[in-house]
């Protein structure tokens, strides 16, 4: 990543690149290709520990290079499953058809896991799902790809945009912020208005950006973090 403070101050845009954008022929802007990692895997990477956050980067290489790698198809079928539930009268069917098929080892009992924790906070909310957009969150050579995996209206007319935590550890706070910051930077993307919130589902448990956190203070973080992260790609790189 470039030194450049120009290079480094976030922007956004609202088409996520491929994994690792090519160079384009005849264009020298184009000569240094894209590094792209989903807004969850950064997120998850700035909250993490040393020996995770190079568990993380590997398996980010292991996932450019196998589209039928584990983790692009272990949750994907639970994410459209909730995707679909939370416009059907009756979501709970919708999930346990899903959990129903699962194939993979543990895939089961992770599905069920999240229906126990999001089928309970989805009711209470008695909530309208809405459309949401996709956007990107540029540092130089990095690029974070945004894509919330949900948007509702809730009963009182607040319109917010979510990003699911699966995994079974709980969501560390760092990484939580990272997510959120994420989603508060596209927001015009992804639901003008509307409030970012990340979601813990095994727990059922919602997480936002406290008041007092300072955003520059985390924008600054976020920075430092991703330039972390290109360094770990470049140097794990097989």
């Amino acid at each position: 990543m470039s030194t450049s403070c120009q290079e480094d101050r976030m922007g956004t845009r609202t088409t996520p690149a491929p994994q690792v954008s090519a160079p384009q022929a005849g264009n020298p802007a184009s000569s240094t290709p894209k590094v792209v990692v989903t807004a969850p895997a950064f997120a998850e990477y700035a909250g993490a520990g040393r020996r995770g956050r190079g568990e993380i980067v590997v398996d980010q290489h292991a996932r450019a290079l196998d589209e039928g790698h584990h983790a692009h198809v272990f949750y994907k079928p639970l994410v459209e499953a909730i995707q679909v539930a939370v416009s059907e009268p009756d979501p709970a069917a919708v999930l346990a058809e899903a959990a129903g098929r699962a194939e993979l080892n543990g895939q089961a009992r992770a599905f069920e896991e999240v229906a126990a924790g999001f089928l309970p906070w989805w009711r209470r909310l008695r909530a309208t799902p809405l459309a949401v957009g996709r956007s990107a969150v540029d540092f130089g050579t990095l690029e974070v790809s945004v894509a919330p995996h949900l948007a509702f209206r809730d009963r009182h007319g607040d319109e917010h945009v979510v990003l699911l935590h699966l995994k079974e550890p709980p969501l560390p706070r760092d990484a939580a912020n990272a997510a959120l910051r994420l989603l508060e930077r596209c927001a015009l993307d992804l639901q003008p208005g509307a409030r970012p919130l990340v979601l813990d589902t095994r727990r059922g448990k919602e997480l936002r950006l406290s008041r007092s956190v300072s955003v520059a203070k985390l924008d600054a973080w976020l920075a430092a973090e991703a330039s972390a992260y290109l360094t770990h790609w470049c140097r794990t790189a097989a």
